[in-house]
């Protein structure tokens, strides 16, 4: 694929997350009712709320720096986790409240893999070796029919 074409995924991935993002520690910060009644519902203190949107916040500006950003999808996946476990132990959907953080995670991270090489260096996706041999294939069905 392209350079320009993965470069530009990466950026519409980074671009949806940090725009949910900022509605996300917006409506925190603005110390919307429904943010309390929420965070209460999950078993939080009032006022809490608030003080996840600035964390979020400080991580947004992280991630969105690209000096920064490894650190800020790591201290990120902190908070999706915290946000998974809260769902497990309050018994909500799996599909659509436990994996949100899972679905904000792999949004992140994808969006940061293909904008960035280095990251793709270090995890790169690896295609399947090709067979060494008509030998090893023969080793290989006669081991898998022995088990």
């Amino acid at each position: 694929m392209p350079r320009k074409v993965v470069r530009g995924a990466g950026w519409a991935l980074t671009g949806l997350f940090v725009l949910f993002m900022l509605m996300d520690v917006g409506i925190k910060l603005m110390r919307l009712p429904v943010v309390d009644e929420a965070m209460i519902a999950l078993g939080y203190a009032p006022g809490i709320g608030f003080w996840i949107g600035v964390l979020e916040a400080v991580l947004l500006v992280l991630y969105v720096v690209p000096r920064t950003s490894i650190l800020g999808a790591v201290l990120f996946m902190g908070i999706f986790g915290g946000a998974i476990a809260t769902h497990l132990r309050h018994d909500d959907p799996v599909l659509t409240h436990d994996l949100f953080g899972v679905y904000l995670g792999v949004i992140m991270w994808g969006g940061l893999w293909l904008r960035d090489p280095g990251l793709r260096a270090v995890f790169p996706v690896r295609r399947a070796a090709p067979p060494r041999s008509s030998e090893t294939q023969a080793d290989h069905a006669v081991c898998a029919a022995t088990v």
